[in-house]
């Protein structure tokens, strides 16, 4: 796991451990939930533009300057916009409106950004880079709402159906090229997933602090509702999935390996999870090797329509694998009512939905 360790350590922040559990110690991540004041998720107070520090991305920017600078005159929902940077080129504090925004240019970051549209089964960002892409403090949003629908900001996603409906949507945000994504603390809601590369030995794809909510038209099924991913071919990895809240109502998954080849050092740590149809998909076959799944919180806040892990895949001890410290999250009330108050604080194992008052061991 040493590539999986440095490639955090190196990562998008000048110090990623640093920068979760924002504002509270004294909150144990199973009390706590997205946008209850807390802090201590992704959630409104945290990723996104316009919570943008100081020196982000140890680029030396300062913080969001109180708005963002549309990107060009008389853009347009209802048209494309074409960008194309310098490599290695830093943009920061702009709006792109667009009907679909096509990104031209390698090894560019985008800071404290906003990327607005509805571009209803099809890509409102699409990506043309060749090694890399970073998302930083970013927003990507439908252009109708400044809130999602259903969302008073008091839960992590609506527990409501429809969310953001199909005509107002966007579908998804893709690498159209080999590009590995790099995204921290971004804000994601009104869309039905993000496609991009799964990372490649010695490139891992990275997804830390990201609040991704709120998908939308969940009373259809026109979508498959994803947050990350889908990604349906397999032979992935590695890729880092740490500190983010993956939460909404949906059909299919939070995390979305949904392929038959063979996922590599995929590590998924210390995230809230809630909702979907199966939360986690780690491949549709039982041959995912170094998978490591630790200190996540799968909450039963929001309806659930199947189970935490789909197949129970996930690679398993005799492939190099760790699954440890996952606990359920339920309170009364909860859409989830496969739990109560009794299974709070205790451990969900990857053999099934009971929970268990002992950490798995397999």
């Amino acid at each position: 796991m040493a590539l999986i360790a440095s490639a955090l350590t190196a990562g998008v922040t000048a110090s990623a451990e640093s920068q979760t559990r924002e504002s509270t110690d004294s909150l144990s991540a199973v009390e706590a939930r997205p946008n209850d004041g807390s802090g201590y998720w992704p959630d409104f107070s945290n990723p996104g533009y316009a919570n943008t520090p100081a020196n982000a991305g140890g680029l030396g920017l300062g913080a969001y300057p109180g708005q963002l600078t549309d990107y060009a005159p008389n853009m347009s929902a209802s048209k494309p916009l074409r960008l194309e940077f310098p490599d290695n080129s830093v943009i920061s504090f702009k709006r792109f409106l667009a009907l679909k925004v096509i990104i031209y240019g390698d090894n560019l970051t985008f800071v404290g950004c906003s990327f607005e549209g509805t571009n209803p089964n099809d890509n409102l960002v699409q990506i043309y880079s060749d090694n890399n892409i970073k998302f930083l403090y970013s927003t990507f949003k439908p252009n109708s709402y400044s809130m999602p629908p259903g969302n008073d900001g008091t839960v992590s996603s609506s527990p409501t159906k429809p969310g953001t409906p199909f005509d107002k949507s966007w579908q998804l945000a893709t690498t159209m090229k080999e590009a590995v994504a790099v995204m921290d603390h971004n804000d994601i809601w009104g869309n039905a997933g993000m496609i991009m590369v799964t990372g490649f030995p010695g490139r891992p794809s990275t997804w830390t602090n990201n609040y991704i909510h709120d998908m939308a038209d969940t009373s259809h099924d026109v979508y498959h509702h994803d947050g990350i991913g889908p990604q349906s071919e397999g032979d992935g990895g590695p890729m880092i999935v740490h500190h983010n809240t993956l939460a909404s109502l949906g059909n299919t998954n939070g995390l979305a390996l949904q392929g038959s080849g063979v996922y590599d050092h995929i590590s998924v740590t210390d995230n809230y999870v809630s909702g979907w149809g199966y939360a986690l998909s780690i491949g549709v076959v039982n041959n995912a090797t170094n998978i490591t799944v630790t200190g996540n919180i799968f909450s039963a806040e929001l309806e659930q329509l199947y189970g935490f892990l789909y197949g129970n895949i996930w690679g398993g001890t005799a492939r190099g694998s760790t699954w440890r410290g996952n606990l359920i999250q339920a309170r009364a009330g909860d859409g989830n009512q496969t739990y109560s108050t009794a299974d709070n604080g205790k451990y969900l194992w990857p053999t099934g939905s009971a929970s268990h008052t002992t950490d798995y061991t397999g």
